[in-house]
């Protein structure tokens, strides 16, 4: 087997040149493919799923509240408390 650095004949079996020390056979280079979820790209399509977190939950329990102190308040007044 020749080198194809330098040209030396070398042994078939040979794995580095006798004459320049480069490597005379590579090795195919292993790929890994890596597979990344799908991302939408249609960004004018809108999500059909609903959530409900606690923050809005929280928004509806303080806003009928304030709204039954409200009340609470006009009827005092109203009846002469």
């Amino acid at each position: 087997m020749y080198c194809r650095h330098c040209g030396e004949n070398n042994l078939d079996e040979a794995v580095y040149c006798k004459n320049c020390g480069k490597k005379l056979k590579e090795e195919p280079k292993k790929v890994e493919v890596v597979e990344r979820p799908r991302q939408n790209q249609d960004y004018n399509q809108k999500s059909t799923t609903t959530t409900t977190s606690a923050d809005d939950s929280a928004g509806w329990v303080g806003c009928c509240c304030l709204g039954l102190i409200i009340i609470f308040i006009i009827s005092a007044l109203t009846s002469g408390f």
